[in-house]
């Protein structure tokens, strides 16, 4: 980069082979993966970068726990300026949430510990229904044990670290942030779901741009140096991006590196940011490599794994020295980059649709409250009429195309706890067999998810099945329905 200037250069010229990125890009398809955006820079030069429409280089996109690195950088400038230490007892900071007889567990866990996901709470401490998240990191009487000692994956830690970060400053952690965001030229409107209690939710919750995380990933890869000024220090910095714990008894996967400060541990010293659904910021110092990519994964088995190890057949290509330009791997690459998210798989026409179509089916009793449904298919759209509880909804499915449209259920928008939002989405349809039509739904949102929707008709009923991949949405439309054909 010059000063905060992307620069760009060809791959070969940096010593990445521009066939070795198309494979990347051609494995992530493969594996069906709706991959949103990718960006891969070496010696500060970015060598290649795509978005997969909706998606742009200019919108912002959910984090999810990529968030939590961007906490442990927040902390590690409150270290540095003098006004927090490592060894810190958190709940010195919240005596307001301390019950009469606090946990000495509790009592005992420091900045440290909550920074390593070593935290006391045998589980994240708080539900969607709380109404103060950073309390119930205090205040639950879950099973507890000796802080500092056992890595176990706990959001409601860094919501806790957010939560004393806010306290000591006395703003949002991302106005605190600003200064250092602005200098690294990160996006100005880049933003943070709140909590209930209407604090910064940075377990999950920060909205930025694929370049935003890029300049942040590179931030971190130069151990907080930015254009000649240390901004955190560098010792602190130098911890948190190496291994502090062990996670082998507790995350099972591909690769288990260990954890330092809400920094994954990579090969060879790499290091990452990793979110929920295939948000990634790889930091590789032996080849001077940060990639970053968006996704949605979630509910695909093994997306992790599979992510990494092509990531790290990317990595083995790139050589020391410039590479001669290749055209053939440059138009490969072009090439590469998907069009469009991943859809169901089969046909877009079928003879007895006009059978199906405008037939309404009644539902027996279920879990949750769907009455009816009614599959409409005009042209190129399939339309799925249906009502439950909060009244009859439609959902517009493309054959064999994406149709946008906004969700027919609110959930939640600036703040978790307020439904508010009906998330822009993606519908699209085909046909599995002349009696089995398949669909798929995606949020595209501020909130990312999936619902798979299978209906098969069979002479005069219709079986419904639904599947859903989403945080704390999408609740309802999961599981069976049973239909019969309704009388005329």
């Amino acid at each position: 980069m010059i000063g905060n200037q992307f620069e760009y250069a060809s791959p070969e010229s940096l010593g990445i082979p521009s066939a070795a990125v198309a494979a990347f890009l051609r494995e992530m398809e493969e594996c069906r993966f709706p991959l949103h955006s990718y960006i891969l820079m070496r010696h500060g030069k970015i060598a290649a970068e795509g978005y997969v429409a909706p998606f742009t280089a200019d919108r912002k996109h959910r984090m999810y726990s990529v968030s939590k690195s961007f906490t442990s950088v927040a902390v590690g400038m409150l270290i540095t300026e003098g006004r927090l230490s490592l060894d810190d007892r958190v709940a010195d900071f919240f005596p307001e949430y301390l019950p009469d007889h606090p946990s000495p567990y509790t009592l005992r866990a420091t900045v440290r510990d909550l920074l390593r996901m070593a935290t006391p709470n045998e589980e994240n401490s708080y539900n969607w229904g709380d109404k103060d998240f950073v309390a119930t990191f205090f205040n639950n009487p879950k099973d507890k044990h000796e802080p500092g000692t056992i890595f176990h994956y706990d959001t409601a830690g860094t919501t806790t670290l957010c939560g004393l970060v806010e306290k000591i400053t006395g703003m949002p952690i991302l106005d605190y942030m600003r200064p250092l965001l602005d200098a690294l030229g990160i996006s100005g409107d880049i933003w943070c779901i709140q909590t209930p209690e209407g604090r910064s939710w940075t377990g999950s919750g920060i909205m930025c741009t694929s370049r935003d995380l890029l300049r942040f990933g590179l931030f971190c890869l130069q151990k907080g140096q930015w254009n000649g000024r240390q901004w955190v220090d560098r010792q602190y910095m130098e911890e948190a991006t190496s291994k502090q714990i062990d996670i082998n008894t507790a995350h099972s996967g591909y690769v288990k590196d260990g954890y330092g400060y809400q920094f994954w541990m990579v090969r060879e010293g790499g290091f990452a940011c990793s979110g929920m659904g295939g948000q990634y910021a790889f930091m590789m110092p032996k080849e001077d490599v940060v990639m970053v990519t968006t996704a949605d994964t979630q509910g695909i088995d093994n997306a992790e794994d599979a992510t990494k190890r092509a990531f790290y057949r990317l990595l083995d290509s790139m050589t020391e020295k410039p590479l001669p330009e290749d055209e053939a791997g440059e138009r490969l690459l072009r090439e590469a980059v998907p069009k469009t998210l991943p859809g169901p798989v089969g046909q877009t026409v079928n003879p007895l649709a006009k059978r199906y179509s405008g037939v309404t089916y009644r539902f027996d009793p279920n879990l949750f409250g769907f009455l009816w449904m009614r599959a409409d298919f005009d042209g190129d759209t399939c339309t799925l009429t249906y009502e439950k509880g909060s009244g009859v909804h439609q959902i517009p499915l493309g054959m064999g195309q994406w149709k946008e449209f906004a969700f027919p259920d609110a959930y939640a928008g600036k703040n978790v706890a307020v439904l508010d939002s009906h998330y822009q989405c993606l519908g699209m349809a085909a046909w599995a067999s002349e009696g089995t039509l398949l669909g798929k739904v995606f949020s595209v949102d501020d909130y990312l998810g999936v619902i798979n929707i299978q209906l098969t008709f069979k002479g005069d009923t219709l079986t419904v099945f639904m599947t859903k991949c989403a945080e704390n949405f999408f609740g309802d439309y999961r599981g069976y329905l049973a239909g019969t054909r309704a009388e005329a």
